[in-house]
């Protein structure tokens, strides 16, 4: 049985991850022009209880920092949801889930690239709805739209893999500081 203390820091943990999620999806609204580095920011949060292992916090983090951000920032939570939240856990998760054999982890990454491709999907159907006239962008006018499709496709799921590559990196910065934190 976990003692009060064990439950006490597993919340603290989530709660201060939380924390610095939301003032960086605040940050990200107001300040529009850092808004892709701060929803990149955001996960932040989410990896400070990782780094503990405390995964059904890190999920607490993620969603209470998911539903605050929507009161404040409304629909434009909708990057965090994708980018951020969810996926940082599912990301850690998988990692050390299937980090020992080399199949699991072209399995990780198979799924990664399949949940980059929705996320794209996603972006790519609501941009003209939401942001961009594609139409004033001359140099996309000479793909046809399946070669214009797949293009930023592959380009958008690069980015993912290396935003993928630096979640990793940061949650092992994070591990580490966090346990020499603890020493002291």
């Amino acid at each position: 049985m976990r003692s009060s203390k064990d439950i006490g820091s597993r919340i603290a943990f989530a709660g201060v991850g939380a924390a610095i999620s939301i003032v960086f999806i605040v940050l990200g609204y107001f300040l529009s022009y850092v808004s892709l580095s701060c929803t990149v920011l955001t996960s932040i949060g989410i990896l400070l209880p990782l780094s503990k292992g405390y995964y059904k916090e890190a999920v607490l983090a993620a969603v209470v920092a998911g539903a605050v951000g929507f009161f404040i920032v409304n629909i434009k939570i909708v990057p965090y949801l994708m980018a951020s939240g969810p996926y940082v856990v599912l990301t850690i998760v998988l990692q050390l889930k299937f980090s020992d054999k080399t199949w699991k982890i072209l399995l990780s990454y198979i799924l990664k690239l399949g949940y980059s491709a929705l996320v794209f999907w996603i972006c790519y159907s609501l941009i003209s709805v939401i942001v961009v006239d594609i139409n004033k962008l001359s140099f996309l006018q000479t793909f046809s739209p399946v070669a214009l499709y797949l293009t930023l496709n592959v380009v958008f799921s690069l980015t993912f893999l290396f935003y993928d590559f630096l979640l990793l990196k940061g949650y092992e910065f994070i591990k580490e500081r966090i346990k020499k934190i603890g020493r002291r």
